[in-house]
């Protein structure tokens, strides 16, 4: 059964040899933000200006387009929210250039004819660390593989909120050598903490941030994440709160940078901090009591970015039963079983409990997660999808379809919570101008599966492709490679 649902159809494949041997040539995708709108446009690589495609003394080059003709599907309508029949769609050099638009035969193009199948957009997990969820250590070869792996799950975007500046140097050589080979990273270096509190660079006052967060930047960080968190909710030992003052003065560096600030906080109270500091997204949502209508009123007038990680706060709670469900969404697995069966163990529940020892409490306060997520998406608040992944027992990969599960089980709409993992992620990255969404002169990002998406997040489970920017990488070729 799994290998009807999981390998493409000889003709399909064959279809698409040409173009899978030609993938286009991109620019860098993990360039910067700042560096990204000022020095590029979309992230297809062909040359602008005069010197475009010449050599010295000679008139210029005219280069062919690579054009792929995608016809027979039905896609995710941003502006209706449904999926929509789609007689044929055209990408060039990978953009969307036309949906519908073709009415004769395109001969110069190479067709994909997708046998009545569904496109997404390409997703994104907006709190992922670069680690596959077990408890021991990647080499930084190996890392490079588990990036790559997200493309099984259809992920082309992803944000690092704590990554060391010598790692991400690398992964950024490694998406600057094979852009299409890897998701589009971002990443906010290293997360900052004050002396005595959660945060992996810790600081006392106003000129140690700035040099920290100097450094950060410099070593090629888009933005900058701040622990706010004293972590009270998971221990009865709490840890230094970062201070309000300093808080203020770090959104005010980054705005003064044109950078954003994300903020790893997870009380009612500090979320109410971030507001009044004029934080831009928060990362973990609100466990321990609702957000006030106020609050809630703010945050969707704002627009503030809120991941709320259900799957970190189901996988504390009842790691056996969250990592079963992560391994129901590996279905080819992808990560080994020895790496599900390890970190569904009694030994790893009991190393939740001892690492805060009130995990134990956190099953009771998961309504109250739950539910202040459904009232900001219900209040029109910019919700995005993020999955702690990497931490342990959050598998790489598997955490996300599981995180995007979560949502569905808490009443909202399957083709909504991928427009979440989708659009809504590309616009707290600022990125949705030219990705996010199946739109006429976006990226080509896409996820093709067999299965309707509408009923379901579960479909997610018949995928057999991703396409990154016009490049196609189909699951079987990750499995060959794993």
């Amino acid at each position: 059964m799994l290998a009807a649902v999981f390998t493409l159809s000889a003709s399909l494949e064959a279809q698409t040899l040409k173009q899978t041997k030609n993938k286009t040539q991109t620019q860098n995708r993990a360039a910067p933000v700042l560096e990204q709108a000022s020095k590029t446009g979309p992230k297809t690589g062909s040359q602008v200006g005069p010197e475009a495609g010449t050599k010295a003394g000679q008139e210029p080059i005219l280069q062919a387009r690579n054009r792929t003709l995608l016809t027979n599907f039905y896609y995710l309508s941003r502006d209706s929210g449904q999926m929509t029949r789609g007689e044929n769609m055209l990408i060039e050099d990978g953009i969307i250039t036309s949906i519908n638009g073709i009415e004769n035969s395109c001969p110069e193009c190479d067709p994909m004819d997708l046998e009545g199948g569904y496109l997404i957009p390409g997703l994104m997990d907006l709190h992922q660390h670069l680690n596959v969820g077990g408890s021991g250590k990647e080499s930084t070869s190996q890392k490079l593989k588990l990036l790559r792996r997200n493309l099984y799950w259809g992920i082309t975007t992803v944000y690092n909120p704590n990554i060391k500046l010598p790692l991400l140097r690398a992964v950024r050589a490694a998406v600057a050598k094979n852009p299409t080979n890897y998701p589009e990273v971002f990443a906010a270096g290293q997360n900052i903490g004050v002396t005595g509190g959660w945060g992996s660079v810790l600081v006392n006052n106003y000129p140690e941030l700035k040099i920290a967060a100097t450094r950060q930047l410099a070593g090629g960080a888009d933005s900058l994440k701040i622990s706010m968190d004293d972590m009270s909710w998971l221990s009865s030992k709490p840890l230094a709160q970062f201070p309000e003052l300093l808080l203020r003065q770090a959104v005010a560096l980054m705005h003064s940078n044109k950078r954003r600030l994300f903020l790893h906080a997870s009380q009612a109270k500090d979320v109410e901090t971030a507001l009044q500091a004029q934080v831009d997204v928060l990362l973990h949502g609100t466990v321990d009591a609702p957000l006030s209508q106020k609050t809630l009123t703010l945050l969707a007038r704002r627009q503030t970015g809120y991941i709320s990680t259900l799957a970190l706060s189901e996988t504390i709670s009842d790691v056996r039963s969250a990592v079963k469900k992560m391994r129901s969404f590996d279905p080819d697995r992808i990560n080994g079983s020895v790496l599900y069966d390890n970190m569904s163990s009694e030994l790893m529940a009991i190393n939740w409990l001892d690492w805060w020892d009130k995990s134990n409490l956190l099953k009771a306060k998961l309504p109250v997660l739950r539910g202040n997520t459904v009232a900001l998406v219900r209040a029109g608040g910019l919700v995005g999808i993020g999955t702690d992944a990497g931490t342990i027992s959050i598998i790489l990969g598997a955490s996300l379809p599981y995180e995007m599960f979560l949502h569905e089980q808490i009443g909202l709409r399957p083709l909504r919570v991928i427009q979440m993992a989708s659009y809504n992620n590309a616009r707290i990255l600022q990125i949705s101008d030219r990705t996010g969404s199946i739109e006429e002169g976006k990226e080509a990002d896409l996820v093709y599966m067999r299965s309707d998406p509408t009923a379901g997040i579960r479909a997610l489970n018949s995928t057999q492709w991703t396409m990154q920017n016009g490049s196609i990488t189909f699951r079987a070729e990750l499995l060959r490679g794993k």
